[in-house]
């Protein structure tokens, strides 16, 4: 069976808790609430859980312990529809976890612990690449991503890049490679602070290339910027009923985005669904908590922009 898209990425379990506010080092901050339940987070996945639910057909590819933790991982990805046909299991190692601290400001200080993910010292060999029309890499163990690319790019698979700057994920000295393997790159104005000031380049433009035909940046509340061989255009951000929790609106952005490539959009039109899906998350706790179906996303995205065909492209194929 064809498949749209396969993400990759640490996986997460996370805990959150609100705070009164962010502490200095040595300084104490009151817990307003202990976190009452876990909820299911990491890049990869939830740019797969995303796109599951609006009604594409995703796949995560991502390292899990053998822990149960990972076991109720590994169910509630079934239960979401994606595909874990490239999900390890790890045999005596926990599951990554995530303790995220968000204060009244939105702002959130993240501690996280990537256990098996790290832990993995085999030979990655994917499962049937070429049957997905796009991947998308995000941050994971260096040496596991760099695989990941190498065989995407070997089964012809083009690849978003949705860049973090993480000097483990990507070392300075790599993230040539990186882009050169990329059809997409999207980040926000802090990773393309990194991307440009590592590769020695002053302009967004220079990003581009044979290969790379599209690099977003992404501003939050101001929107993206959209460049291509044809210039730069601004896409706005879509406001939200309420900003509860920040935490997953890049990866919500980067699955519209994908939903839209797969759909044969351009990446302005990528771009504001983008903005569409990351507006839904940004109104609950939970990088997956409160995405969107197709239908209330083209709801939102009407609201915003012009109609937008009404259901996934691949829809009953």
């Amino acid at each position: 069976m064809e498949m749209d898209v396969l993400a990759t990425g640490y996986p997460s379990i996370d805990a959150i808790a609100r705070v009164s506010h962010s502490p200095t080092v040595g300084e104490t901050a009151l817990v307003q609430a202990v976190p009452d339940r876990e909820t299911f987070g990491g890049c990869g996945a939830n740019i797969a859980v995303a796109l599951a639910r609006l009604g594409f057909r995703a796949g995560v590819a991502m390292i899990i312990g053998d822990d149960p933790p990972g076991e109720r991982y590994m169910d509630y990805l079934a239960s979401e529809g994606v595909d874990t046909a490239n999900v390890v299991r790890l045999p005596g190692q926990q599951t990554s976890r995530s303790f995220l601290f968000l204060n009244p400001e939105g702002q959130h200080q993240n501690f996280f612990f990537p256990g098996a993910a790290d832990a993995w010292d085999g030979e990655l060999s994917l499962v049937d690449p070429g049957r997905y029309r796009f991947a998308a890499v995000t941050v994971g163990p260096f040496r596991y991503n760099r695989e990941f690319v190498r065989q995407i790019a070997e089964a012809g698979v083009p690849l978003v890049w949705e860049l973090k700057p993480d000097v483990h994920a990507y070392p300075p000295e790599m993230l040539g490679a990186f882009l050169a393997a990329s059809a997409v790159v999207i980040m926000n104005h802090i990773e393309a602070s990194y991307l440009l000031e590592s590769l020695g380049y002053q302009a967004i433009e220079q990003l581009l290339s044979d290969t790379t035909h599209t690099v977003i940046v992404t501003q939050g509340a101001a929107g993206s910027r959209v460049t291509t061989a044809a210039g730069t255009s601004a896409v706005p951000a879509v406001p939200s009923r309420a900003i509860v929790d920040p935490t997953g609106a890049g990866d919500a952005f980067t699955a519209g985005f994908l939903a839209g490539l797969v759909r044969g959009a351009s990446p302005e039109t990528g771009a504001r669904l983008g903005a569409v899906v990351a507006s839904f998350v940004l109104e609950a706790t939970g990088c997956q908590t409160n995405l969107p179906t197709w239908e209330q996303a083209q709801a939102r995205y009407e609201q915003h922009f012009e109609t937008f065909p009404s259901a996934p492209m691949n829809e009953g194929a």
